[in-house]
């Protein structure tokens, strides 16, 4: 599952999670002008550590969809 971040600073990231939740890539920070699917963006392995403790922080908030017609 591939879902995007936002950190309190303003910066937009993708995480990339494993079917029990795991953070197992991070992509970021994403330009908010260029967006692309979650499923196009580069992953890294290493940033997952990171990125849980700014969510156990409070430090990001999970970002919902919006589709437009």
């Amino acid at each position: 599952m591939k879902i995007f971040w936002l950190h309190r600073n303003g910066t937009l990231y993708a995480l990339k999670h494993d079917t029990f939740g795991r953070i197992v890539g991070v992509a970021g920070p994403l330009d908010w002008d260029d967006l692309r699917d979650s499923e196009d963006q580069e992953y890294h392995s290493e940033l997952a550590l990171w990125a849980e403790g700014e969510i156990e922080r409070h430090a990001m908030q999970r970002m919902r969809a919006t589709y437009t017609c």
